[in-house]
């Protein structure tokens, strides 16, 4: 066996790569020959691993998901500690939807879904349903063990969310704001806490 470092992983090369194209060229501004010259390679290479543009992406998205989504929504197999789970998970939640990368993908997708519809379709149930049923799984269980009253679990994880994000996504995502600070992540979440519980605690 040869020394030194161990074979490339051809697919997750093609991934890494295609990434930053899409996010800098746009969905429609990225072909498949675009992708091809930077790696180096050719257009064959590519379909070897992923048959479309559109199988591509996704694998982006789960690439995405893996890196960053998974570890924001790992919750303890027990409704204990509420409180501070709940503020740990907002405060990662919030780190996620607003750093760089994720904001760029955003912006990407608001603009390239109306024409391509299925980039919308691959987001919202690689990104945003994969977290919230994770954190509806915790919410049932919660709901189980007697810490919360939740009717529909689903549309709890939802409204969770949504009130860690109400103050601070739409202004980062404007370029109103560049960056938001700690003590603005903290404040936000410690309300998104006090007004989930207030309408969900037993």
């Amino acid at each position: 066996m040869a020394l030194g470092r161990p074979p490339r992983d051809r697919r997750s090369e093609i991934i890494e790569i295609a990434g930053p194209l899409f996010l800098e060229h746009g969905y429609q501004g990225t072909s498949m020959s675009r992708i091809a010259a930077a790696l180096g390679g050719s257009k064959g290479t590519l379909y070897a691993y992923f048959d479309s543009k559109e199988a591509l992406f996704e694998a982006y998205m789960e690439d995405r998901v893996r890196q960053r989504g998974a570890a924001v929504f790992n919750l303890p197999p027990h409704p204990a500690d509420l409180h501070d789970v709940l503020r740990l998970l907002g405060k990662r939640y919030l780190g996620l939807i607003t750093d760089e990368v994720s904001l760029a993908l955003v912006r990407l997708l608001y603009h390239e879904a109306p024409r391509f519809p299925e980039i919308g379709r691959i987001f919202y149930e690689t990104c945003i349903l994969r977290g919230r049923r994770h954190l509806a799984e915790y919410l049932k269980r919660a709901d189980e063990h007697g810490a919360l009253r939740i009717p529909d679990a689903e549309v709890a994880a939802q409204h969770f969310l949504a009130l860690c994000q109400a103050t601070l996504s739409m202004p980062v995502m404007l370029c109103i704001k560049d960056v938001i600070t700690e003590e603005e992540t903290e404040r936000a979440v410690e309300s998104a806490v006090s007004v989930f519980l207030a309408a969900y605690a037993i």
